[in-house]
């Protein structure tokens, strides 16, 4: 029988020798090979105040045990040396009441459960499977294509281009980092951002009648209901950023954003809840690991015979870009790509300046665009507006790029972002 003694604190759990292996595993390291994701970050109380990811510094793979010692929240980077990742998150949001995924999880899962069987279905019809992880307040989809599988060729082939991100890399990069990113990877992760975006278009269509919340892109926000603007998020937004600073929750890790964020989700009984394990959903009911799965003990379980190895979906992969080349968004995407594009501060000045009588809504955000032209429900509101006025969706890229580039207070966001392939 699989026993394993009762786990009281997260150092205790961490320091289980399955748990250290099922994380290796999820950061590339098989069969005893070294791990080939690039970094790993980590989140711990002594980050405080302010504990985002975007501000988490990174380590090298072989700081992963001082991060366990240290209790950390653990992510590995989304660039890996022998593979390109396909990743889909899944996320209950509230914006009213942003702690209700950790006061009622129960609740929140089951709402989250039509969307969460649709991604299972959509993946299903491609025989990918995805690695899913159930976070503190839904879902993570994983896979992986080697980057020596022919697949990577066609989906570099979905763009023209490298992302104006690749000529940057060197300025980003961690100094113990010697890996380069070729055309060719940098290509094919932007392909993949419009093939996840396909399958977030069919887990649309598949999930909205089966729902009792909204389901969004990217954290769109959306209209009250009995608990609050709630909504579930399918969130792509790590493909409009570079490769090299996106990151992934590991698996087997802590999860304990509603303690190191108390003034995210409030203070009191969700704050005080024990850190949970992002552990894979498998085959195990809902209840189950909803009442007991994501503890440190049976967290430690599960690792003893769970495998944490993002699979291999190359062949999955091939039979989705069939169906997706005959899609609309497939069309609409052609298109966009096909058109000139505008790289210049002064081009997103000009198309600025020739737009007329626009209506307050959509004029306010372009003229005030920090922060509002990173939120998605404004971002949305303006495109929709400019292509009803007849404006093409690549000028509007250009004209948000321009926006994002003037001096509006941004800080150093775009030393580590890139304005153009994020517009």
């Amino acid at each position: 029988m699989n026993v394993v003694p009762r786990i009281a604190t997260l150092q205790e759990y961490y320091a289980v020798p399955a748990v250290r292996a099922r994380m290796l595993e999820y950061c590339g390291g098989v069969d005893g090979g070294p791990p080939t994701c690039l970094f790993v970050s980590g989140l711990s109380a002594r980050d405080r105040p302010v504990i985002t990811w975007g501000r988490a510094p990174l380590s090298p793979v072989s700081e992963l045990d001082a991060l366990c010692c240290d209790d950390a929240d653990v992510a590995r980077s989304l660039w890996d040396s022998s593979s390109l990742l396909i990743h889909l998150d899944l996320d209950y949001q509230n914006t009213d009441s942003p702690g209700e995924a950790y006061h009622h999880p129960a609740e929140v899962f089951h709402k989250l459960e039509p969307v969460y069987r649709a991604v299972r279905h959509v993946l299903g019809r491609f025989e990918m499977p995805l690695l899913t992880l159930m976070t503190g307040r839904g879902y993570h989809f994983t896979g992986r294509v080697p980057l020596d599988a022919g697949v990577i060729d066609r989906l570099a082939g979905l763009v023209p281009e490298p992302p104006a991100w690749l000529a940057t890399l060197p300025a980003r990069r961690p100094p113990w980092v010697a890996s380069d990113i070729t055309e060719r990877h940098a290509k094919a992760y932007i392909g993949a951002g419009l093939l996840v975006e396909w399958f977030a278009h069919l887990i649309l269509r598949r999930a909205r009648r089966r729902s009792p919340i909204p389901i969004v892109l990217n954290g769109t926000v959306v209209g009250s209901g009995p608990t609050g603007r709630e909504c579930a998020s399918l969130d792509l937004s790590y493909a409009g950023d570079p490769m090299d600073v996106r990151h992934l929750r590991v698996a087997f890790s802590a999860y304990q954003k509603h303690r190191l964020r108390p003034d995210l989700v409030g203070h009191g009984a969700a704050s005080a809840r024990a850190p949970f394990i992002a552990v894979p959903r498998g085959h195990e009911s809902l209840e189950h690991l909803l009442s007991l799965g994501r503890t440190y003990s049976h967290a430690a379980r599960a690792a003893r015979g769970h495998s944490a190895v993002i699979p291999v979906v190359a062949a999955g992969v091939h039979r989705a870009l069939n169906a997706y080349g005959r899609s609309r968004l497939s069309a609409f995407h052609r298109c966009f790509y096909g058109a000139p594009p505008h790289r210049r501060p002064e081009d997103g000045a000009r198309i600025l300046a020739s737009l007329r009588d626009l209506p307050a809504c959509a004029s306010r955000p372009l003229e005030l665009p920090n922060d509002r032209l990173l939120q998605p429900a404004f971002t949305q509101h303006v495109t929709r507006v400019l292509m009803a006025d007849g404006l093409p969706p690549r000028d509007i890229a250009a004209l948000v790029h321009g926006r994002y580039v003037a001096d509006f207070g941004w800080g150093r966001r775009w030393a580590w972002l890139d304005p153009e392939t994020r517009a």
